[in-house]
């Protein structure tokens, strides 16, 4: 018997990671259509390209763990095996401190930060909460507490998981059964000693785990991933090229009017620039259209343009294959670039085409369903 999977095209792996393809063949199991994947940092699955709407029928109902990781070990009291049980306590006030804090504050976000970082830590040789047994402990005990949530909610006649997420579980249920989620999910955080947090979606626009827009009932947006665009949600380490793009999708999964029209009328141009980097061991070189190599910076800004040059990235060769010379990379192969690293008043020559493709993509148009067929073996 074969399984139908709303899924991308990906191929299931029939080992899983080497340190351990002798316990098991594939970390993922399939259940009434659903993948959940399990790694070394947490649980995952989702709807691939779909979209998800509330309803007379249904909401969607999303449930996030506080703080997960730090609690699964405060509330289990798991620690670090050199550091004793007084970790706990002290996790625990940290924890409090915490929540004395509205979120988006910046004493909110220092304090995750230090609650995350002890987890994150301990699996870091050089740091003082060093300990591999710790790590896996609150990993693979997250991973079991969110299955044991998730298999209570199927039960639930017409649920519907759209995404497992680490320290979350967003569903669509059937608008009678709210009481019946909500018995289960208190009974959830009694058993497990968690507490969950709760948010209820108008629309979801996923493009997978890890990319999507969700619209709160209450009107607000949230943005994960691709979809990010807000320069106070993304930190100052993480890509702020391209902005205009995901603007342009939300613009039009909002109803305000289409890609091309925000696009083509955007006025502040620095959102069109992309960026590219290359190791010290590489270099990036700009290609004329007679063939002549300029190199660039290796934090290179650039954009789309009806003239200029190709990108490529020239990488050393691998070892064991140096009679074939450095390796070639081209960089948004097919399209003309022309780089903006001393930031002219203007951007000349903005070839929209680019812009507007990469925005249809985040809008999730066309086929939003790729079946892939797996063997009943592989899905065990």
């Amino acid at each position: 018997m074969k399984l139908l999977l709303m899924l991308k095209k990906v191929k299931v792996p029939k080992k899983s990671y080497w340190w351990n393809w002798k316990v098991a063949t594939c970390l993922n199991v399939v259940i009434d259509g659903f993948r959940f994947d399990f790694g070394v940092g947490g649980i995952h699955g989702s709807l691939i390209n779909s979209k998800v709407f509330s309803d007379e029928e249904y909401e969607v109902v999303d449930a996030d763990v506080s703080s997960m990781y730090p609690n699964l070990g405060i509330s289990n009291r798991v620690y670090p095996e050199h550091l004793g049980d007084d970790f706990c306590d002290i996790y625990e006030d940290v924890y409090n401190q915490r929540k004395s804090y509205a979120k988006g504050t910046a004493e909110n976000a220092m304090l995750k930060l230090a609650l995350n970082g002890v987890y994150g830590d301990s699996n870091n040789k050089f740091s003082p909460f060093y300990d591999p047994m710790y790590t896996m402990k609150i990993t693979i005990n997250g991973q079991l507490s969110l299955c044991l949530l998730a298999e209570k909610l199927m039960q639930i006649e017409g649920l519907q998981i759209i995404q497992v997420n680490t320290d979350g579980i967003t569903v669509k249920l059937p608008r009678g059964k709210r009481s019946e989620y909500d018995s289960i999910c208190e009974a959830w955080q009694k058993q497990v000693k968690l507490q969950l947090e709760f948010a209820e979606y108008s629309a979801m626009y996923i493009r997978d785990v890890n990319n999507y827009l969700a619209i709160y009932t209450n009107g607000k947006v949230k943005r994960k991933g691709a979809y990010q665009y807000d320069r106070k949600e993304l930190g100052w380490h993480q890509n702020q090229g391209g902005l205009v793009i995901p603007m342009a999708a939300e613009y039009e999964l909002l109803g305000k009017g289409t890609v091309e029209e925000f696009i083509c009328q955007h006025t502040n141009k620095w959102d069109f620039l992309l960026r590219t980097k290359v190791p010290r061991s590489s270099k990036l070189v700009l290609v004329d259209e007679d063939g002549v190599e300029k190199q660039q910076q290796n934090i290179c800004r650039y954009y789309m343009s009806h003239s200029g040059g190709t990108l490529v990235k020239i990488m050393p060769p691998l070892a064991g294959k140096e009679d074939k010379g450095d390796r070639r990379l081209g960089i948004e192969v097919g399209w003309k670039v022309l780089t903006c690293n001393q930031v002219p008043t203007t951007l000349q020559d903005i070839n929209y085409e680019y812009y507007i493709e990469q925005a249809n993509k985040l809008t999730l148009k066309g086929d939003l369903t790729e079946l892939v067929e797996l063997e009943e073996s592989d899905a065990d």
